[in-house]
């Protein structure tokens, strides 16, 4: 395998209490960027509303669309632009089953107005309050069966230290992924709900790695410290995590950057997970195993004496 980094000895597990509080403000601003959202936080759906597809002439963008419908009342109107060379994008807004006709009317007055006639609506869709609700309940609930599929795995595995530190990082990832999305505006639908899914898959299989090589040299040792042995095989792994990121951080970055609507949205998520969970690995999934491994051993020669 490739070695860009052909031999290090970071010390990382002596800079996890730095990394514990980093974390912890990462979480921290997370957890308050989706509270401070409160009903803004979800997308149509989850809460339900109204999509209309349309097209416009060349020279238009979504800032164009956005205060044409602004001008007409509807300065809630998310638009988001699809694959780039169409002129086609996304209008959402909230309502009712009831108010999709007046919103048309609405919509296609705008295009005619403010295109000179050129726009037409392709599609129209609603998704309603119920159907969205079950919509959210199903999406954290597959989030949740993921997490306790993989804790279940990596304890049949290894055990449940390791499992520990990978449920951690994992949630760790997710959260952080989703407010940083959060933060530049996006809102929470089910590209969200897909894209924190593969991050997990992602990050639990770079943790996996390290956890791997851990315990390969445990079987190989007859005495051993832990935190030099867990920070021997960080380095050893590091140039293929390395390798491993950023590879996989450049496919995202382009979906990014070409792919446009959704897939752009879809895309950054990735990218911050990718970046969350190559850190996590090194930075909190290990030192939370050698932590709970330092807690259990000191309560059992606290019963010993």
């Amino acid at each position: 395998m490739l070695e860009i980094i052909r031999k290090t000895n970071f010390d990382f597990l002596g800079k996890r209490y730095i990394a514990y509080v980093f974390s912890l403000i990462l979480v921290a601003a997370s957890v308050y960027t989706w509270i401070a959202r409160g009903n803004n936080l979800y997308d149509i759906d989850f809460n339900g509303g109204h999509e209309f597809v349309v097209r416009v002439a060349e020279g238009a963008n979504s800032e164009t669309l956005r205060s044409a419908l602004a001008a007409r009342g509807l300065d809630d109107a998310i638009v988001q632009s699809f694959e780039l060379g169409t002129n086609e994008y996304s209008i959402r807004l909230g309502g009712k089953a009831e108010d999709a006709k007046d919103l048309k009317e609405k919509i296609n007055s705008m295009l005619k107005e403010s295109f000179a006639g050129t726009g037409e609506v392709l599609k129209s869709d609603f998704v309603g309050p119920t159907v969205g609700k079950e919509l959210k309940q199903k999406a954290f609930l597959a989030i949740i069966v993921a997490l306790i599929g993989i804790v279940v795995y990596v304890t049949i595995r290894f055990e449940f230290a390791f499992a520990l530190g990978a449920l951690v990082a994992l949630i760790h990832d997710v959260i952080v992924a989703t407010g940083v999305y959060l933060m530049v505006g996006h809102d929470i639908n089910m590209a969200t709900v897909a894209a924190a899914l593969t991050v997990v898959g992602y990050s639990v299989n770079d943790t996996i790695v390290i956890f791997d090589k851990v315990r390969e040299e445990i079987f190989k040792r007859k005495d051993y410290d832990l935190i030099p042995l867990m920070n021997e095989c960080m380095n050893m792994m590091l140039s293929r995590t390395i390798v491993t990121s950023l590879l996989t951080f450049f496919s995202a970055l382009a979906l990014y950057l070409f792919g446009g609507g959704s897939i752009s949205d879809l895309s950054l998520f990735l990218l911050v997970g990718i970046v969350a969970g190559s850190y996590s690995t090194i930075f909190i999934a290990s030192p939370i195993v050698f932590t709970y491994e330092a807690f259990r051993s000191k309560n059992k020669e606290t019963q010993v004496a």
